[in-house]
């Protein structure tokens, strides 16, 4: 975010016939778009927040959530299983020797295809 120059009058120190008086001019800064933008939705926001609220209740009174289920191994739901009906080379190739022989065995029993 760029920063933007910003003019600040410096303090007039006035003297009167009774004594000392300061008087501070400090002029409002000259503000960029972006950060009139903010400061104009920071004000409407300030403005209408009762209303915002009154909105969010009435909302949540007409809308149901989505049900959240907790989080870790207590909301464990047991995922589908993957149904494959083929092996193919690589899957022979790179698994281990038990493995390998429950493979060629589903393949020689009819169970499983076997695929190049």
């Amino acid at each position: 975010m760029a920063r933007t120059e910003r003019t600040v009058q410096a303090n007039i120190i006035t003297e009167s016939g009774s004594g000392q008086e300061k008087s501070v001019e400090i002029s409002k800064p000259k503000l960029s778009s972006a950060e009139a933008r903010r400061e104009y939705q920071r004000r409407y926001y300030q403005m209408h927040k009762e209303k915002a609220k009154e909105y969010q209740r009435q909302y949540n009174l007409t809308h149901k959530k989505k049900l959240r289920g907790g989080r870790g191994k207590s909301n464990f739901a047991a995922p589908r299983e993957v149904v494959r009906s083929t092996f193919n080379t690589a899957d022979i190739m790179h698994s281990p020797v038990e493995k390998t022989v429950r493979m060629l065995e589903k393949i020689i029993r009819g169970e499983r295809l076997f695929t190049m």
